[in-house]
């Protein structure tokens, strides 16, 4: 019998494991250089040389910060909104590229703070996005592993070759150590501003320190101006929202307004996430084939550099020898083309008692979601790895949009997912 993912991952719709095998021990992340991953991008038109019009690039490496924090911290020395193609784990050593927004923005030849360095590398006409992101290179050390991980990696690297791997969002797409970001996206895709709110500043998190505990409580009774005071600096999105709660009492409306767009629209992303997890979970116990396209799927096809895709073929369309077969993201855009999983989508949607039509926000419009499409199976390549001691070290690459976990998730299988190190 299969192994039954823990309680913090079936909150966010991953319900299942593709391998066989039971848990493995092991400790990730035991430090930042344990997990380093390197973003691959389009820098065919970077130039070496200053022209008008032109936006500096930068190679941002970061050590211990989350990515929206050292683009903030960026921002300010240029003087400017800065623009990245993704974000990459808190817990890391990780390369990745950001540019400004304005053509006058400060351009100094390196920037350095304790947790980053952003050197400049170049010039692009645009502002660089996450279209020029291929994929991401995973070097990834587990220690203290079990005596049987040079099998259960060698399990999920052969599922992983046969596109039999589910391509979940991990659990860092949901932002916490107890997830509530889809909660508070569901409740904005409904139109529920209060109720988002509230979630965001009043549901607990495991492991806070007892003043958020406090903080929390007080805000879930309306002391919003206790709640303020007692939150601390990490909380900086909370003390966002409470403080235009003090200052306008009632206007969720607006304290939602006051986080930074990205986190806006994170919320709604997120709960686009987590039905696409339970889709492809559901998929999956009903022991539909992910690994390749059959007739009546959309599909795709994988280009030569097993990263990037091709168009998005119609669900009318007869699929090709190798085609990828793809689920939609749920979105105002959305469509029942009657597929296998289109009747999974719209089995989800039924018990969510949501329609597709409400991720269209009518008073919030800059969150609403159109939808697409994302590919069933995980599809990596570069699969190796290295045995030292009761270490092993793995190295792959992953498209834009896949998240290393869940490849890692299927070898070690842990009961509590975040004291291992995910």
């Amino acid at each position: 019998m299969k192994s039954r993912p823990p309680a913090v991952e079936v909150q966010v719709g991953m319900g299942v494991y593709a391998t066989e095998s039971p848990p493995c021990r092991a400790r990730m992340r035991v430090s930042d250089d344990d997990f380093r991953v390197t973003e691959l991008a389009n820098l065919e038109d970077l130039k070496p040389e200053e022209s008008p019009g032109a936006l500096p690039v930068y190679r941002l490496e970061k050590r211990g910060t989350d990515t929206l924090h050292a683009a903030r911290r960026v921002s300010r020395h240029l003087e400017s909104r800065v623009s990245f193609g993704g974000m990459k784990d808190k817990h890391a050593v990780a390369t990745q590229y950001l540019s400004p927004t304005s053509t006058r923005s400060r351009r100094p030849e390196l920037i350095e703070e304790p947790s980053f360095k952003a050197e400049l590398i170049g010039y692009i006409a645009r502002p660089f996005s996450r279209r020029r992101v291929l994929g991401n290179s995973f070097d990834i050390t587990l220690r203290d592993a079990c005596d049987e991980i040079k099998a259960r990696i060698e399990e999920a690297y052969s599922l992983c070759g046969q596109r039999r791997l589910p391509n979940f969002f991990g659990l860092q797409r949901f932002g916490t150590r107890d997830p509530v970001t889809h909660l508070v996206g569901h409740a904005l895709v409904g139109g529920d501003f209060e109720a988002g709110i509230r979630c965001l500043l009043s549901e607990p998190r495991a492991g806070e320190e007892a003043v958020v505990r406090e903080a929390r409580v007080m805000a879930a009774s309306g002391m919003y101006a206790e709640a303020h005071r007692a939150f601390t600096e990490r909380q900086d999105l909370e003390r966002m929202a409470v403080r235009r709660l003090v200052e306008k009492p009632g206007d969720f409306l607006g304290a939602f307004r006051a986080l930074p767009l990205a986190i806006r629209r994170f919320f709604v992303h997120a709960y686009q996430s987590y039905l696409f997890n339970r889709c492809l979970t559901k998929a999956l116990l009903g022991s539909l084939d992910i690994s390749t396209a059959v007739a009546g799927d959309n599909w795709t096809q994988l280009a030569p550099d097993g990263l990037t895709v091709g168009e998005v073929r119609g669900a009318r369309e007869e699929p090709i020898a190798g085609a990828l077969p793809l689920i939609q993201l749920v979105g105002y855009s959305y469509r029942d083309y009657g597929s296998r999983f289109d009747r999974a989508v719209m089995e989800v949607l039924e018990e969510e008692g949501v329609t597709p039509r409400e991720f269209y926000v009518k008073d919030a419009q800059e969150i609403s979601a159109e939808g697409g499409f994302r590919r069933a199976p995980l599809t990596a390549r570069g699969l190796s790895y290295q045995l030292s001691g009761m270490n092993a070290t793995l190295s792959f690459t992953l498209a834009r949009g896949e998240y290393a976990t869940t490849l890692l998730r299927e070898i070690l299988k842990p009961s509590e997912p975040f004291s291992t190190g995910f």
